[in-house]
């Protein structure tokens, strides 16, 4: 299995000097597995380079192209993204479930005439589109893909693929639970607290002994006090999140866009430095999600 990353920045794309290390593109990984289909994850604006790359390869005709959740910076690449237009291929989009409007209806709003000069049914590739909820998929030969509901203001999905005896989760837009207890009378706080404790120890056993881990780690712990529930995590948190779940390594995604690549190699030190555990815990792998970076499991 291979990973690559194409766009792990968040909110909105920032290109510029100061963000040319890791990457101003908007959320977009790749899952590659020999003589398999082709995996994406979310279609922030790092897809549109990933599609030209996909016209050199000849391997590829078969596309699979999971969404966590429909907030702009995980759609806005998708109508620049070439295979689209091409009858070669046959691409399958998936996505939550929503309360009033399904994933094919969301996304050709976003390519109606107003917004963009070619609309989804004028596109030449062989589509169809899954509205999901937590689900188990199998695709291909022997690719299986599991889905989980995350913390986020609109339904979210994380993912866990497994295929050879290896497996890769993709965490990105969830804030802890802890927020479900913040408000409201004493009564609705504790049954907040059970469900939050709930949610957590579920996601925790989703999570469980994975190989790697790639976690929404936008704000530090003082950026998050201001920003409970925007649906994004502190790395502190996302790091103690690893360690719950007993995973192989750990790559944080998802990086504020005014962060400048120095601020993120220092709260990487940071965090490393922070986290010896003088008990002899196991301490989990962790580095920073960087655009072109390829993970071989």
């Amino acid at each position: 299995m291979e990973i690559d990353f194409w766009g792990v920045r968040g909110s909105i794309p920032s290109p510029g000097p100061d963000t040319s290390q890791f990457g101003g593109n908007t959320p977009c990984v790749v899952v590659r597995n020999e003589n398999e289909p082709l995996i994406i994850l979310d279609a922030g604006t790092g897809i549109r380079k990933l599609g030209l790359d996909i016209l050199q390869d000849p391997t590829v005709s078969e596309i699979h192209l999971f969404f966590s959740h429909t907030h702009w910076d995980h759609i806005q690449g998708l109508p620049f993204f070439v295979p689209l237009f091409s009858p070669k291929y046959t691409i399958k989009l998936y996505g939550p479930v929503h309360y009033s409007k399904n994933l094919e209806q969301i996304l050709s709003q976003q390519m109606e005439y107003t917004y963009f000069p070619v609309r989804v049914q004028e596109l030449a590739a062989k589509l169809s589109f899954h509205d999901i909820s937590e689900s188990e998929l199998n695709i291909g030969n022997s690719i299986n893909i599991q889905s989980k509901y995350v913390n986020h203001p609109v339904v979210c999905l994380a993912y866990r693929i497994s295929h050879n005896g290896k497996s890769f989760a993709y965490v990105t837009d969830h804030e802890p639970y802890r927020n479900l207890f913040d408000d409201g009378v004493e009564s609705e706080r504790e049954e907040g607290r059970i469900v939050a404790e709930e949610q957590s120890l579920a996601l925790v056993e989703f999570l469980s002994k994975v190989d790697l881990m790639v976690v929404d780690a936008q704000y530090t712990s003082e950026e998050y006090k201001t920003k409970v529930s925007w649906g994004h995590s502190a790395v502190e948190d996302s790091y103690d999140l690893a360690r719950a779940a007993d995973v192989g390594e750990v790559i944080l995604f998802h990086h504020d866009p005014d962060r400048t690549d120095a601020e993120l190699q220092r709260i990487l030190s940071r965090l490393q430095d922070q986290s010896f555990d003088p008990s002899g815990r196991r301490m989990v792998p962790v580095r920073l999600a960087k655009e072109r970076l390829i993970i071989k499991l």
